[in-house]
């Protein structure tokens, strides 16, 4: 046996005599203070249980110290010599910090509760993953100071002592262990907000009366909300969101935790509840200026869907409306030249389910290739969000730490050091493939970044409708013109993409998919000519003349509504017109992909 080994197990064994009750769960008084109580009988020890747990949860309680001997039910960690404790470790799987020396464990604990105990410890219900090895250095959250019993340690040959005791002191001056890191993101998840379990129950009708925040004017989360950050989100008409999550108390219970999957969607216990909060910009010249709109909630139900609703904010910004029905609002915005309006579309129960439906899982966004993705903790900090929830122990099954790097990740607009494709595919993912995917909305194509680009049926798929335009692709390569799905992202009339919620072009997903469409092989395509004057009514004859960026193109034009072909009239100068007209025109060039069909309709008279 090893000489320091053989050192604590001698002075425990010293400790062990000085009390009568050796093995049986009760403490002798020592020397220096009285012992603390047992922990009970038998009909108690669970509700102890739970509260010494709760104790713990609530002094962030942890032991640290090296793996010297693994059994199946426990772990016999040596945490007495604090040359070990000191940092840089190699062989780390949460790097603890340094500790002091060693006096003795009831004294400590009696007299200075929440500083490091030091000495030879035995520790039961280890966490499973990830694997620990001897000679590791661990971190584990474990019982407050002052609740311990003995244990015998199998193969030890001594009876040792069971306790874990608190080590924040030992551990926060050096460094912020891993264990440490996932308490600060994420508090103990004890809370239930107020909402029914079906979407025909008692909805609270103020934001106030949900239980989602301790103080609702001062937007201050509950104590059970979890917050998170998503890679690509829906594109929102510019508004900011923050989002949280709460999921039902007792998160140990294999039944309260989210069904973690690599790929795909996650599932999520019944009463798990996320909120959505939207803020608008108001004002150009100062981005910080913005104004509350709503507050969403969505609902995990009990019939395994879920239901949404919608909190209209107060102009005093004191609380949030629960919406009976939809409604749209005209905002004034202020500019750098003036004011303009933007309509805010508030939507109704019924509108959450339109892309919340159970073909999608119901919760969108919250799954692993979204979560997968740095964030900053409360202490200053940098993590990755998916390994934090991984720690905090919300999945059932959790992860092996090492898959982490083979796990997807959306490409945010912005990421320059992702690919265009990864970028576009990443957008598409966000704000379609919750209706394109299989089952999902009738349509050829498959938006999820999970399915391999090659079987999305994206790049030249064919589509159902193809507005009117000749060889019409889903993506059509090189070709903006023929690609549907740029068309529909790139409007805000009736054939818009996504079709609810949206009144405000997004400028960026918008020039992110031309990049991308544009860089892809294939043929020069030529633009669609312009008219001038545009469509509209007039009061008499008029000229209207054929416009095109392109020198050397031939412009073919027809008056009957027929598409232009290579045989119809050439445009050579001004067409005359003196009653209603449609004038359709396709640009030709040798080595060029004729432009698809423009059209300008044209009224005149009274």
């Amino acid at each position: 046996m090893k000489p320091l080994m053989l050192f604590f197990l001698v002075v425990l064994a010293g400790y062990a005599r000085q009390n009568a009750a050796v093995g049986t769960g009760e403490i002798a008084p020592a020397k220096t203070a009285a012992a603390p109580a047992p922990l009970g009988a038998a009909a108690t020890a669970s509700l102890r249980a739970e509260q010494i747990r709760t104790d713990c949860i609530k002094g962030r309680r942890l032991i640290c110290g090296r793996v010297l001997r693994m059994f199946p039910d426990g772990l016999v960690v040596e945490s007495g010599c604090s040359d070990l404790l000191r940092p840089p470790l190699t062989e780390s799987w949460v790097v603890p910090g340094t500790a002091t020396t060693s006096r003795d464990p009831a004294v400590l604990e009696l007299n200075e509760p929440g500083t490091a105990c030091i000495g030879l410890v035995f520790l039961t219900d280890i966490p499973q993953r990830p694997k620990v090895n001897n000679h590791d250095y661990v971190v584990i959250i474990g019982y407050p100071a002052g609740q311990y019993v003995y244990s015998p340690a199998p193969n030890v040959g001594k009876t040792i002592r069971k306790y874990c005791a608190g080590l924040d002191t030992a551990v926060r001056s050096t460094c912020q262990t891993e264990a440490d890191s996932s308490k600060t993101n994420f508090p103990v998840i004890r809370h239930v907000l107020l909402m029914p379990d079906r979407e025909d129950g008692a909805i609270p009708r103020l934001l106030s009366q949900t239980g989602a925040f301790e103080s609702t004017g001062d937007l201050a989360p509950c104590e059970g909300l979890v917050p998170y950050d998503i890679n690509v989100p829906f594109w929102s008409d510019g508004a900011a969101k923050t989002r949280w999550m709460c999921l039902p108390n007792n998160v140990s219970s294999h039944n309260r935790k989210i069904g973690f999957h690599p790929e795909g969607e996650w599932t999520f216990p019944n009463g798990t509840v996320f909120v959505k909060h939207f803020e608008l910009p108001i004002d150009e010249t100062r981005p910080e200026a913005k104004r509350r709109l709503e507050t969403r909630l969505l609902v995990c139900n009990a019939t395994g869907s879920v239901y949404g609703v919608t909190y209209k904010w107060r102009p005093d910004n004191s609380d949030a409306e629960l919406l009976s029905s939809n409604l749209a609002e005209t905002i004034l915005i202020k500019t750098a030249t003036g004011t303009r309006t933007q309509t805010w579309y508030y939507p109704s129960r019924q509108d959450c389910r339109i892309c919340h439906t159970d073909k999608a899982g119901g919760v969108l966004g919250v799954k692993t290739r979204q979560i997968n993705r740095p964030v900053a903790l409360a202490n200053g900090t940098v993590e990755n969000q998916l390994l934090s929830w991984n720690r905090r122990g919300l999945f059932e099954p959790g992860f092996r730490e090492e898959e982490l790097p083979r796990y997807a990740r959306l490409a945010p607009a912005d990421d320059l050091t992702r690919s265009l494709e990864e970028r576009a595919r990443s957008y598409l993912d966000a704000n379609c493939a919750h209706c394109h995917r299989p089952g999902g909305t009738v349509a050829y194509f498959d938006a999820r970044y999970d399915t391999p680009l090659a079987r999305q049926n994206l790049i030249s798929g064919t589509v159902l409708i193809d507005q009117g335009v000749d060889r019409a692709r889903v993506i059509a390569p090189n070709d903006i013109w023929r690609s549907i799905a740029f068309m529909r992202v790139n409007t805000v009339e009736a054939m818009k993409m996504p079709p609810l919620a949206h009144e405000t072009l997004d400028q960026r997903g918008v020039t992110l998919l031309r990049q991308w469409i544009e860089s892809l092989s294939g043929r020069g395509v030529l633009a669609p000519p312009t008219f001038s004057p545009p469509s509209g009514n007039y009061s008499g004859p008029l000229e209207v003349t054929l416009k095109h960026p392109e020198p050397g193109v031939t412009l073919r034009y027809t008056l009957d509504g027929s598409v232009p072909t290579t045989s119809d009239p050439l445009y050579e100068g001004p067409i005359k017109l003196i009653e209603p007209t449609t004038v359709r025109a396709k640009a030709f060039r040798q080595g060029f992909t004729s432009s698809i069909t423009a059209q300008a309709t044209f009224i005149m008279g009274d």
